[in-house]
């Protein structure tokens, strides 16, 4: 069987925080939706997503559990503006209000559109940070930079724990395997980050440079885990797997000569994002979106 994760991953600590399983035909954007209706998040939290992550469902959901969010959007989005000229100035203000919630009386979102640059590619961005202040187009590169060691992650549970493929055969054996190898991987990134926080602690501030949780490394943690349990009966050291957990970092050097970037070939069935369709307001949505606010106000 195949089975789809959707997992929502912390940035900064680089851990996974929870996840949901589906059938391959499974929902993200539910998954997602359903995540945030049941578990629980810190606070000021901003939910970094990709493309497929849109939607005034999604969106609105977001706003109504006290978050934050910011993703990228192309032609797979519609927003509406007040002003005409809102790509030739690179972004501003827009209005998630889809046909159906303004039938319903219901209020838009209101968002914010910033055009950036990462690498050689330019692409736009929907937050519903609406002050520069609190995101500035720097941090927006920054935080989508990091988005990606989630894709990371799927690349450590599908090589370093083989989980690409599952042993069990049964559809719901499947779901379990799959859950407890994503426990068992969480649990070790929890308490390989918990002992190298703390041996850095005890440490001089003035030693070394700040501890990094890019620099944990999750194949040693795994061997680190792994040779412990081999020799449960010859560990003279009581102390060892916390020892051995503390060195799970990734190894770090220099080359002597620059690495070739690999050839892919392009995907022909990958199409460009694009850019997200904007269009004025009309005079009837207008007055709707004034009654609104004045009802909002009351």
């Amino acid at each position: 069987p195949q089975v789809w994760i959707t997992l929502m991953w912390h940035m900064q600590l680089r851990l996974t925080w929870t996840w949901r399983l589906g059938p391959s035909n499974a929902s993200e954007r539910g998954h997602v939706e359903e995540m945030l209706q049941q578990e629980e998040f810190p606070k000021n939290r901003l939910f970094c997503g990709d493309a497929g992550f849109v939607g005034y469902p999604l969106w609105n959901t977001i706003l109504n559990a006290n978050g934050d969010f910011l993703v990228r959007v192309g032609g797979n989005v519609k927003l509406l503006s007040e002003t005409a000229d809102i790509k030739r100035r690179g972004g501003g203000i827009v209005l998630c209000w889809p046909k159906d919630r303004i039938n319903a009386g219901e209020e838009p979102l209101r968002l914010r559109l910033i055009q950036v640059k990462i690498g050689k590619t330019k692409m736009w961005m929907l937050t519903s940070v609406l002050a520069p202040k609190k995101l500035s187009k720097k941090k927006i590169v920054q935080f989508y930079k990091m988005r990606w060691g989630g894709e990371v992650e799927f690349r450590g549970l599908k090589q370093t724990l083989d989980k690409r493929y599952l042993r069990c055969r049964n559809s719901n054996r499947a779901y379990v395997e799959l859950d407890w190898s994503i426990r068992a991987m969480a649990l070790g990134e929890l308490v390989a980050l918990r002992e190298q926080i703390a041996h850095k602690s005890k440490q001089k501030p003035d030693s070394k440079a700040s501890y990094d949780p890019k620099d944990r490394s999750l194949a040693n943690t795994m061997r680190a885990l792994r040779k412990c349990m081999r020799n449960l009966n010859n560990v003279d050291d009581g102390n060892a797997l916390l020892y051995r957990l503390v060195h799970a970092r990734v190894q770090k050097y220099h080359n002597r000569t620059d690495k070739k970037a690999r050839y892919r070939p392009k995907n022909p069935d990958k199409k460009p994002l694009g850019e997200p369709t904007i269009r004025k307001l009309t005079r009837e949505e207008k007055q709707k979106l004034i009654d609104v606010d004045k009802r909002l106000a009351a």
